[in-house]
């Protein structure tokens, strides 16, 4: 493998944990390196060297080194990637294996937490759908799905993501087409459509919320009769409570999830207790105030709010006027869940928010829960870039 000299800010970075470094982090050119090739990074500091791939060479000033695993010098010699790829899909997969629940659907790969970044694949029984979004990953693509295929004894899709692959001057390829995913997840079940099918299918990164939901709802002394699931998808939130014993739970999304919706409600006995609303879930909760038709149990899980750094305020002002607006259309009593999937918004942040909104609407709540993303989405730390999740659960007492 070819061999790079770290800078000394490149080595400081790396031992403040960073995991992707610029090629001014570095003593020598990579204006010669292909995009994706595999390469070691010394240091006179370093008892051995730091593997690593270089990605985009759009412009030398921006290209990506993305760091992957610390080699001792003996593990160089005899480092092969090819091994090291089936290595580390192999202990992913049985990482999953270790959390009850997740063993037939879950996010199998995630990323530079696992070990491969740019690499995103979640598992649905005996199919799994493969995201590759770096030139470093993307060289072994076949090798990835024949590996995951002999994991999950099954199949495995590829839903590449043009924005993103056009971004990393990554080749178009014509992929076979993705079948309906049937999913389970805390003994309910789910099914999508492949032409409804958002990020790499089921946003497994809200499972352990979505039990915690169920947990409180069975502590709670309090019936509640009418929910609502905000931007819906394929209901996951909604199911959770009626599973929990809500009585009817509206959903609402304006994307085509009708047929999913009705799907999971029969598939899981709860045919007449649920409706699917297709509508823009702001002007939906502006006709519910409008009308004075107030709900005891709103559950909020909206897309991201922000694609960059630069979003960040505009954000920020979105929740705020989603935040305002759920609690204008709850009862006193009502028990109301905020997520968040923005990057760029912190935890400390986001609650901020939900306060700020609960005091201009003059309303009092109360956290009882707080959560984060689920052990399929590895993290070490709260203030990880990849910890985007955010879960808070709140009685509306005023």
């Amino acid at each position: 493998m070819r061999s790079l000299n770290l800078a000394k800010n490149g080595f400081n970075k790396i031992r403040a944990h960073h995991k992707e470094l610029k090629q001014s982090d570095l003593e020598d050119s990579i204006k010669s390196v292909p995009p994706g090739e595999w390469c070691v990074l010394n240091h006179s500091e370093l008892n051995g060297a730091w593997l690593c791939f270089v990605n985009s060479m759009i412009d030398e000033k921006y290209a990506s080194i993305h760091l992957i695993n610390f080699l001792n010098k003996s593990q160089i010699s005899d480092f092969n990637v090819e091994n090291h790829i089936r290595d580390v899909l192999k202990i992913s997969f049985e990482k999953r294996q270790r959390f009850s629940g997740y063993s037939q659907g879950a996010r199998i790969f995630y990323g530079a937490s696992d070990g491969l970044p740019g690499l995103i694949i979640d598992q649905f029984l005996d199919k799994a759908v493969i995201q590759i979004n770096t030139a470093g990953v993307d060289k072994f693509r076949l090798l990835i799905q024949s590996t995951v295929e002999k994991l999950i004894n099954g199949k495995a899709y590829f839903l590449d993501n043009l924005k993103y692959r056009e971004k990393e001057f990554l080749p178009t390829f014509e992929c076979e087409p993705i079948p309906a995913l049937e999913i389970e997840e805390n003994g309910l079940r789910y099914s999508l459509r492949a032409e409804v099918i958002q990020k790499v299918g089921f946003y497994y990164d809200h499972r352990e919320n979505r039990y915690q939901l169920m947990q409180l709802l069975g502590r709670l002394r309090v019936k509640y009769s009418s929910a609502v699931d905000l931007f819906c998808y394929a209901g996951a939130w909604g199911l959770s409570a009626l599973n929990a014993g809500v009585e009817s739970v509206t959903f609402v999304d304006q994307g085509n999830f009708e047929h999913e919706i009705l799907a999971g409600l029969k598939m899981n006995d709860f045919d007449t207790r649920g409706k699917f609303v297709r509508s823009d879930v702001f002007k939906f909760l502006d006709e519910a105030i409008q009308k004075n038709q107030l709900f005891d149990m709103i559950l909020c899980d909206p897309p991201a709010f922000a694609k960059s750094h630069l979003q960040k305020d505009q954000a920020l002002e979105g929740y705020s006027k989603l935040h305002r607006k759920v609690m204008k259309a709850s009862r006193p009593g009502a028990l109301l869940v905020f997520s968040s999937c923005t990057h760029y918004v912190s935890h400390e942040e986001f609650q901020k928010n939900i306060l700020e909104a609960a005091y201009k609407e003059n309303k009092k709540i109360q956290l009882l829960l707080s959560g984060m993303q689920g052990w399929d989405h590895p993290v070490s730390s709260l203030s990880e870039k990849s910890n985007y999740i955010k879960c808070y659960f709140y009685l509306l007492e005023s």
